[in-house]
């Protein structure tokens, strides 16, 4: 069964990403809100949610404010 996180990182503009885990990969994705469906580009995969995170982190130049699982 595959688990979706979302993660907001502090700041404002492209704050919102999400994580997908699958078969033991977890998947990070920035997310552009658009009207009628969104935009998720990859930015990587990890082996842990942790690692996924780090990921998100390096990539926002942010810290996380918030995750939850979807």
């Amino acid at each position: 069964m595959s688990k979706e996180y979302k993660v907001v990182v502090e700041g404002g503009g492209s704050n919102l990403y999400k994580i997908t885990e699958y078969s033991g990969k977890y998947h990070a994705y920035q997310v552009t809100v658009n009207l009628l469906s969104n935009d998720n580009d990859s930015i990587g995969k990890a082996n842990s949610l942790e690692v996924a995170l780090s990921l998100i982190k390096s990539h926002s130049g942010e810290d996380i404010e918030k995750i939850t699982e979807v």
